[in-house]
């Protein structure tokens, strides 16, 4: 029985091997050829395994390519969503946050990612909604869970989290996103954005500090 089961923990060892090859041939292919312009050869090349091995993971290129979006998407995640501990003032755990969102927007996998997903959006439009459900969505979920804690707290003035998690996000990547998008070359002093981000955030949802627009 042990021994069986052993057997079978090396075959799904070498099953999950085999798959993390073929999305970071994928990967690779993907982001320098765009989803349109990556073939299965070179895929199959890049990852270091055969065609069939690959179609016994990923029967369509489209599934390879939105397995690939989800993949990297959670990757790029985990860092924004690791817990904020509760103890800082709230401007400095608003700032952590934002500074997370910079980070995100500086990272130069993430600014391929998205222009890969954007150039595959006409031929593949379910990307859109792999790529905001496995990524964005969960950022404005954990941002949204902040300002709501920070509001019952007394430290924020805010009746629709989720809403104020996006006005949140905006500001943190104002002046930053469509630059990079464009390789435009901007000195970024991601402090000083984050800290500016910030005060703009709390003048206008800082307890005793709105703004009536």
């Amino acid at each position: 029985m042990k021994s069986r089961n052993a057997a079978q923990d090396r075959k799904n060892e070498m099953r999950e091997r085999k798959m993390a090859e073929v999305l970071f041939g994928a990967r690779e292919v993907f982001f320098r050829c765009g989803y349109e312009g990556a073939t299965v050869d070179a895929i199959a090349a890049e990852g270091k395994v055969s065609k069939a091995t690959m179609y016994s993971y990923f029967p369509t290129k489209e599934q390879l390519f939105l397995s690939v979006v989800e993949s990297e998407c959670g990757r790029l995640a985990e860092e924004i969503l690791r817990p904020l501990s509760a103890g800082p003032e709230p401007r400095a755990q608003l700032e952590k946050l934002a500074l997370r969102m910079i980070d995100l927007v500086l990272d130069e996998t993430y600014i391929r990612l998205l222009r890969t997903c954007i150039g595959a959006t006409e031929m593949l439009p379910e990307v859109g909604e792999v790529y905001f459900r496995a990524g964005p969505k969960r950022a404005r979920e954990l941002i949204s869970k902040v300002l709501e804690r920070l509001s019952r707290e007394g430290a924020l003035e805010i009746d629709n989290p989720p809403r104020v998690a996006d006005h949140f996000i905006h500001l943190c990547v104002s002046g930053l996103l469509m630059p990079r998008l464009l390789a435009v070359q901007r000195t970024v002093e991601r402090d000083k954005h984050a800290a500016d981000a910030v005060t703009a955030f709390l003048r206008l949802y800082g307890s005793g500090h709105r703004v009536e627009l």
